[in-house]
């Protein structure tokens, strides 16, 4: 990935569909909420299941309301994102992306996830007062106006499962937050981010890298509603209250009556290893060049040392000698492939995370300790990389590789910053959860530096000549003692 303006834009925008976003496809139809005699008003809770894209692997909420006097049965959607917006991705990234409320019918609502997304769709009832339904249908109402319309999008605090909640315990007099504010929840912001990014390596790999600890500490079931299900499985658990904030004589609760609208299978989730890909790109050249190093090593001392009378003449000699060269060929074209990938990686990684910290207002982004092992000078390896190609491709290898004494010694800062990164965090200075990155990307990153030092090694070796070393021999003997 190169780091320009786009390498920015892709990771925002992963980050910006992340969460609850519903498709930019659907009707954003400006209308007043329901203002009817509440007996005549029923208000559903609809919650779409986890997808397949990206901005679907969180879930989705939305609020219908049916109008039984005026006949109107409309669908509200705090997730309306336009594609089309004029440098969407960069918005987001600076923190500036606006994302809006929308209406749709009831009907296409249904079309729309049936057999469009394909995702399933529950429904239940809300169990509000008429007060409570007034409440919630004129914050509705305020919300469509024109001046409202449009809300500053923030994948954790402010999204289309927090905005209803907001709504909804406004409603019932603050007893949702009241009741769910002080729960823990024993979970974390990172732990829903790894959970949602399961199947996709480089977008999961990404986030984990570019997260920074405030997505770490633990937060509390309130907070934990930012997620559609978790609202979802709360508001089950809420009793119905009354006017005056108490229970509904009854054992009432909140939501009540399920229907499954669109009986569909959610897409798998769960918190699984991203850095495979990763692990597999990287780690496998670094493997082969060691090994190629080895072999080459061997044979190489093996002509330094022996008598070449003790092979077979010149063609056991030179075919050892060129087996000698064709694995020091496929050892420096091993190291550039890893070199030129590794750096594209980091040096792109370490670019997003010194940008975003000038430049975004996502705090999420900001002061991150993984800048101890991705420098945006580790593009520099792509040119010592790609040369290390070239030169194996030419069979040309040098004695003394390209910038050989300052790859090692900018090789020998990262793995000096490596182990120090892994003391602070051992030490308790580091409190981000540098963990996973550590024992992936840390270990392969450690590897390659080392691999990259021992690279800028002599590769070459001028094979001995037998006759002339016959020659020498002779003299040798003939010398005067």
């Amino acid at each position: 990935m190169k780091f320009n303006a786009s390498g920015i834009a892709a990771i925002a925008f992963v980050m910006a569909t992340l969460f609850f976003s519903a498709p930019s496809r659907a009707e954003n139809t400006i209308a007043s909420a329901i203002a009817s005699p509440e007996d005549s008003v029923e208000i559903y809770l609809m919650t779409v299941g986890i997808g397949e894209q990206i901005y679907a692997r969180g879930g989705h909420t939305m609020i219908r309301i049916v109008d039984h006097k005026k006949g109107q049965d409309a669908v509200y959607n705090w997730g309306m994102f336009d594609f089309a917006d004029p440098g969407f991705a960069w918005k987001f990234f600076k923190g500036v992306l606006l994302y809006r409320v929308g209406v749709q019918g009831y009907e296409r609502t249904i079309d729309h996830y049936q057999n469009y997304e394909m995702r399933p769709l529950w429904q239940e009832r809300l169990n509000l007062t008429a007060m409570q339904k007034k409440i919630l249908t004129e914050r509705i109402s305020w919300n469509m106006r024109p001046e409202n319309v449009r809300y500053p999008y923030q994948y954790f605090t402010n999204n289309c499962a927090t905005k209803p909640r907001d709504y909804l315990d406004e409603a019932v007099g603050g007893a949702i937050k009241s009741k769910y504010d002080g729960q823990a929840s024993g979970k974390s912001w990172r732990s829903y981010v790894r959970q949602s990014m399961n199947d996709n390596s480089i977008v999961g790999m990404g986030l984990e890298v570019l997260m920074n600890g405030d997505v770490d500490r633990k937060i509390s079931r309130w907070d934990e509603m930012f997620l559609p299900p978790k609202l979802r499985e709360y508001l089950l658990n809420m009793p119905a209250l009354d006017d005056h904030g108490k229970p509904v004589a009854g054992g009432q609760m909140l939501l009540s009556e399920t229907v499954e609208l669109v009986k569909l299978p959610e897409a798998d989730s769960g918190d699984r290893d991203t850095f495979s890909l990763a692990r597999m790109l990287f780690g496998i050249p670094v493997f082969f060049f060691f090994l190629a190093m080895a072999g080459a090593g061997g044979i190489r001392r093996t002509l330094a040392r022996s008598h070449p009378e003790q092979w077979t003449g010149r063609v056991a000699w030179a075919t050892l000698d060129a087996t000698h060269r064709l694995l020091s060929h496929f050892a420096e074209a091993c190291l550039g492939l890893g070199l030129c990938g590794w750096a594209l990686l980091a040096g792109a990684l370490g670019s997003i995370q010194i940008v975003s910290w000038i430049l975004s207002s996502h705090t999420d982004l900001h002061h991150n300790a993984n800048i101890w092992l991705f420098w945006p000078t580790d593009f520099l390896f792509f040119i010592v990389g790609w040369r290390s190609v070239l030169n194996a491709v030419k069979g040309n290898i040098k004695r003394r590789p390209i910038l050989s004494n300052s790859v090692r010694f900018y090789s020998g800062l990262h793995v000096m910053a490596l182990l120090t990164m892994v003391a602070l965090r051992k030490m308790g200075f580091i409190l981000q959860d540098v963990d996973r990155v550590l024992y992936n990307m840390g270990i392969l990153g450690g590897f390659i530096y080392v691999a990259s030092w021992f690279g800028m090694m002599d590769f070459g070796l001028k094979a001995r000549d037998p006759v002339a070393l016959r020659q020498d021999d002779v003299r040798t003997v003939d010398a005067p003692q």
